[in-house]
């Protein structure tokens, strides 16, 4: 059994196309975190936010990093940075027509982190910004977890690092009792805090999705469901996946069978749809937050649209 990658040459004006979109989003990104340093425009939700959660917090005793309202901004920055990165990635890969196993890793890497940054920003502008909080910190506590059990994992218990790490994670909890006097270990033990559950993965995903089709968005939560499961065998070792992509022909020489690992443009494209709009929606969600000028935005729908004319039709019928 041979297996060939079979790209069409005719593809590559369409890739670096396709490319050219997701680089922007990367560097709409830049561009709206450089021009404004992600502090509030007045009258937003973060604004509000500024307001009744001072940065430092004084609740919190011998800070370590960021508290307050930015320490909500901080956990929906680094979201959208490595949805960002994780476009930019993609582009390079687009460009050099690796598009067979690779770019379905990379699209939920960045569906994943724009569910997060979304579900830290809320869906309700008007809701109180303690509900942020608590979300922040439960993104916080995870995280926080994950590295002293893997640093454990890796170097041993007695490492300086899983010391560090073990440190850091008693610390996010001791914050979250001065920051949120109700919380109880037992809740927070199911990453509950101050009314907020922290999702799964895939439920994450599910929340934004919907959220996104309660305004128009084409995809609900069930079928959020069903393409975070399909991401998901493609991410991992899984045999139909590239069954699927396979077309026999036999080799006239030899007579052996040959697998044409075959991915057609129209896929590659609706891959990069599913992430634009995530992308699109993450930064709608965040802008407005934010309260700032959509400029940004702007050039990234004149981009879009430049490149897929109907990416925005969908939404402009339900409107």
């Amino acid at each position: 059994m041979t297996y060939w990658r079979t790209v069409p040459s005719t593809y590559s004006d369409r890739l670096e196309e396709l490319a050219q979109t997701l680089s922007t989003c990367r560097d709409v990104f830049h561009e709206t975190a450089d021009g404004f340093s992600w502090e509030p425009a007045a009258g937003s939700g973060a604004a509000q936010a500024a307001t009744s959660l001072p940065s430092p917090d004084p609740a919190i005793d011998k800070p370590t990093g960021e508290t307050g309202h930015r320490f909500i901004t901080e956990a929906i920055q680094i979201f959208l940075f490595n949805a960002a990165a994780h476009l930019g990635s993609w582009a390079a890969l687009l460009r050099a027509a690796e598009v067979v196993a690779t770019p379905p890793l990379l699209l939920r890497a960045v569906i994943e982190n724009c569910a997060h940054a979304v579900w830290v920003t809320g869906g309700d502008p008007t809701e109180a910004p303690e509900n942020r909080l608590a979300r922040a910190y439960l993104e916080e506590l995870k995280s926080a977890e994950e590295a002293k059990k893997n640093a454990g994992r890796l170097r041993g218990k007695s490492d300086p690092t899983h010391a560090r790490t073990a440190d850091a994670y008693k610390k996010v909890k001791a914050d979250i009792a001065a920051r949120f006097p109700d919380s109880t270990p037992e809740e927070l033990g199911k990453y509950r805090l101050h009314g907020q559950q922290l999702p799964g993965l895939e439920d994450a995903v599910k929340w934004m999705y919907d959220l996104t089709a309660s305004f128009g968005g084409t995809i609900d939560a069930a079928v959020a469901s069903g393409l975070y499961g399909l991401l998901s065998n493609l991410t991992h070792p899984t045999l139909y996946t590239v069954r699927e992509m396979r077309v026999w022909t036999t080799d006239e020489k030899t007579g052996r069978g040959v697998a044409n690992v075959s991915v057609t443009i129209d896929s590659v494209e609706k891959d990069v749809r599913v992430a634009l709009a995530a992308f699109y929606n993450a930064m709608t969600y965040v802008t407005s937050y934010y309260g700032w000028p959509e400029r940004a935005l702007r050039t990234l729908e004149s981009k879009i649209e430049a490149v897929i004319p109907d990416f925005f039709k969908a939404a402009l019928e339900v409107e």
